[in-house]
């Protein structure tokens, strides 16, 4: 085992645990399917988190071919993406092998290391008890040598309930780590949950007690659904035994004998006459049918071909064709309304006379059932179903942003505004207190790409004054936000985002003997703030570490200088230079002590 590249790590915890946390996030035969393709999306049960994984390659390092499976975690709304990648292959038998792992923590460096031989990261099989084990001895920049020990355990096999519906005999394995160094012992535990040939279907950080269920996933060749019988199937006619006629010497019934029967039967109901009522005709039951309709993959244009027996709403609509989201038109405002499978409750109603634009991203058969809309025909019925349209991963004619707000104030308008910063679109919501999630939609009828990936967006949400009162947060549109049509944030009334680095007056100014230093960020960056005299003379260094993007404007959230210098003591009267830096950005402002 060699391992290289451990740079910059602003916790020795992560460092221990990443190391062999790769070891549930690898493929396995039947249930992590690994074509070049497959992807999954789990977002926290808050939706403040997202784990997307994807596998791409294949990519050759020193003449051996790999897959790569791309882990990238999130915080939504933020913006900030953290990518982990793990190079494998996979054993005719299928077993999983690791070989080199990288993971990116942005400011604080790249970790990689490198297995040879390779490691056996999941095994090809996955019986209830099976328990494995996977080592890894590194040296830390901080804390020098480490042994981290993984134990793997199949500890049930169990149905799981996520928003996009119910995975039966799901593959339930806990990882107990414990990383142990000459400074400390790390211990945590995580549980991972694999459907047999669909894959992760929900996550929970034991540690942290985050729960990530699955919003959506794609896979390149979706696995074969096994249609099953609604009612006991008959035995054919040629397999059934057939009784023998008995032998007794009976009268064989003549032809006859049913007519004579029918008569005496007719005589015998002859009513005398006066004593006749007039016949009601029973009225016939409606006619069930049943219709089926083709989804492809991606954005479809559907309408309600039959009317089912209990009415659908957005939500159920979604979960019977598993698709992210149901967007109607009101055709009274010309807004476009949407539903996502992260929204509470139950959405809108849907009916007959209307189309529905649909995002069913593993794409599918389906059989609606019932009987004929009573303001159609059946032949309009059956004609309703609109043509589906074709998909990809790099473009959409119907995208949704959809956030939860949070401390929205009673009896207050709001404005959600999202805009396409390549395109200069713009879609926006009108909403009030009482709705807890509201969402901007851009479709284009005429089915002409509104969304790429790797667009920016940029959404704020806006009081009914014009004030900003939230965000504005950049999100950059990936190809599973374009599978799943829609992309959701949090947004908290009052947090503002500064769009400019900047360094504010001091206060109170002049002081005695403290004073407050405001200033804003708008990105995250080490802060560093150096206090000089009139001489140039460095006084006092105020290390604030990482901050994020935010404004520090008030005497909680400002620098504080309590006028002494680095060795305690208190500076004498006079004119004072600060200076604020960060990685790209220096400021400079002058403040007096006055005693």
């Amino acid at each position: 085992m060699k391992s290289t590249k451990l740079v910059n790590w602003f916790k020795p915890f992560f460092v221990l645990s990443i190391l062999c946390g790769f070891a549930l996030t690898a493929t396995a035969q039947n249930h992590f399917p690994s074509t070049v393709g497959n992807s999954w999306v789990l977002l926290s049960t808050d939706g403040a988190d997202q784990r997307t994984y994807t596998f791409e390659g294949p990519e050759t390092v020193n003449d051996e071919e790999f897959t790569i499976l791309n882990i990238a975690k999130e915080t939504v709304g933020t913006g900030v993406v953290v990518f982990d990648k793990s190079w494998v292959t996979v054993a005719e038998d299928g077993e999983i092998l690791l070989h080199q792992v990288a993971f990116d923590r942005g400011a604080f460096g790249i970790a990689e290391a490198t297995w040879d031989p390779p490691v056996t990261n999941f095994p090809a099989a996955l019986p209830l008890g099976h328990t494995w084990e996977i080592v890894t001895e590194t040296v830390l920049l901080i804390v020098g040598a480490a042994t981290t020990t993984s134990t793997l355990e199949v500890v049930a096999i169990e149905d799981v309930e996520t928003p996009i519906g119910v995975f039966k005999d799901c593959v339930k394995i806990e990882t107990n780590r414990k990383a142990v160094t000459a400074l400390t012992v790390i211990r945590e535990k995580e549980f991972l949950w694999l459907a047999p040939d669909v894959g992760p279907v929900k996550f929970l950080d034991d540690t942290n007690s985050v729960v990530y269920d699955l919003a959506s996933y794609n896979l390149v060749e979706p696995p074969a659904v096994e249609e099953m019988p609604d009612v006991e199937e008959m035995p054919d006619v040629e397999d059934t035994p057939v009784a023998e006629p008995p032998t007794t010497e009976e009268t064989p019934v003549t032809e006859e004998e049913p007519v004579v029967e029918e008569e005496m039967m007719e005589e015998d109901m002859v009513e005398e006459p006066g004593t006749e009522e007039p016949m009601v005709e029973e009225p016939m039951p409606p006619k069930t049918s049943s219709f089926d309709v083709t989804l492809d993959p991606g954005l479809n244009m559907i309408s309600i071909p039959l009317m089912p027996e209990e009415p659908y709403t957005a939500k159920s609509l979604a979960e019977m064709l598993n698709a992210t989201l149901v967007i109607r038109l009101d055709t009274l405002t010309q807004n476009f309304i949407a539903y996502t499978t992260v929204d509470e409750g139950d959405g809108f109603s849907i009916d007959g006379s209307q189309g529905y634009i649909v995002n069913t991203p593993a794409g599918e058969a389906v059989t609606f059932t019932g009987t004929a809309w009573n303001n159609q025909s059946e032949t309009e019925a059956d004609a309703a179903p609109a043509a589906p349209t074709l998909s990809t991963n790099k473009n959409t004619w119907a995208f949704v942003v959809t956030s939860n707000i949070r401390g929205m104030q009673p009896s207050t308008g709001y404005v959600l505004v999202a805009e396409n910063l390549r395109t200069g679109t713009i879609a926006t919501e009108n909403i009030t207190s009482d709705v807890k999630r509201s969402a901007a939609v851009w479709a284009d009828l005429n089915r002409k790409s509104v969304v790429e990936a790797g667009d920016k967006l940029e959404i704020a949400l806006y009081d009914e004054r014009g004030n900003r009162v939230s965000g504005p947060f950049q999100r950059t549109v990936t190809t599973a936000d374009i599978r799943n049509a829609f992309l959701s944030l949090q947004l908290n009334v009052g947090d503002v985002q500064p769009k400019d680095t900047i360094l504010a007056q001091n206060f109170p100014n002049p002081f005695n003997p403290e004073t407050w230093i405001p200033y804003q960020l708008s990105k995250p960056a080490e802060v560093t703030i150096s206090i000089h005299n009139i001489a140039g003379d460095l006084v006092r260094t105020l290390d604030l570490g990482l901050q994020p993007v935010g404004s520090y404007m008030t005497p909680t959230t400002a620098a504080y200088w309590d006028g002494k210098n680095a060795v305690g003591e208190h500076v004498s009267s006079g004119l004072y230079f600060y200076t604020l830096q960060t990685a790209d950005f220096t400021a400079t402002r002058r403040m007096v002590i006055l005693k």
